[in-house]
């Protein structure tokens, strides 16, 4: 064997052995005592640059505290956040605020708060909707990956709505605010947070109006892996959770709800 031949064996060898060696490295220990969350941004319910990563994020921190653990929340795209929590080996314990759902590797914690899913629209074109049917002469704003009303995402499954689909809901509401689209499904608060405190959209705010015509009041929830090591924490999370006197958020320009719709719920 020729010294060159020699010599190329031993770099394949210890390329090989490299790899073999890079694979086997153990993956980082995670601290002891401490909960690692995934969630998004979507003030005012959560949000990285929101006083103490926004009011659901409180919450569900708070319950942990009392559970003797701390929480590491990081705040990632939706789509993200909920890919990296699922699957049989899972890199958080949960993602959140999530509404009901069937999945079968999450289960759903009791309602750590609400959301009032509603249209925004614009003073100067109205939405004139007297059934659904009527939403298919608008042209929509969703988010990708969002969950809308039950209505509007079983009309977009069967093709039957003019839909255009954005990041965020910060997109949807200038692109309304432009009348570049009819209507965007949005959060109340979400809207009212977006509209007071984005400097872009400050201008339109009384330009843009929350629509209850086809509106629903969904809970929201920790949606928790159940193939993570630490998913049986989720009994006592819940039994937390249960302890507080949480209700609906009361506004008069939202459609009225049974106080006990989530029992326990939010009292804001």
């Amino acid at each position: 064997m020729s010294n060159n031949a020699v010599l190329t064996l031993s770099l394949a060898w210890l390329t090989l052995s490299f790899l073999v060696t890079a694979k086997a490295a153990p993956l980082p220990v995670k601290e002891p005592g401490v909960i690692y969350l995934a969630s998004l941004e979507w003030p005012p319910f959560t949000g990285q640059e929101l006083l103490d990563g926004g009011r659901t994020a409180v919450l569900v921190k708070r319950i942990f505290h009392q559970m003797g653990y701390q929480v590491v929340i990081d705040f990632l795209p939706w789509s993200r956040a909920v890919k990296q929590t699922t699957g049989r080996a899972p890199q958080y314990l949960a993602y959140f605020p999530e509404y009901p759902l069937q999945h079968d590797e999450v289960k759903l914690s009791g309602c750590i708060g609400y959301s009032h899913v509603g249209l925004a629209e614009h003073t100067a074109a109205p939405l004139q909707i007297n059934s659904s049917a009527d939403l298919q002469h608008y042209r929509l704003g969703v988010v990708q990956d969002y969950v809308n009303t039950t209505t509007i995402d079983q009309m977009i499954r069967d093709r039957r709505l003019n839909v255009e689909t954005s990041l965020t809901d910060k997109q949807n509401l200038l692109r309304l605010a432009h009348q570049r689209l009819d209507a965007a499904v949005i959060d109340y608060d979400v809207m009212q947070h977006l509209l007071t405190t984005e400097d872009e959209l400050k201008p339109f705010k009384h330009q843009l109006n929350f629509n209850t015509a086809e509106y629903e009041l969904k809970t929201l929830h920790l949606a928790v892996n159940i193939n993570h090591p630490d998913a049986s924490l989720l009994t006592e999370f819940d039994r937390h959770l249960s302890q507080l006197a949480l209700q609906s958020q009361v506004n008069p320009e939202l459609p009225k709800q049974p106080l006990d719709l989530c029992q326990p719920g939010l009292k804001h």
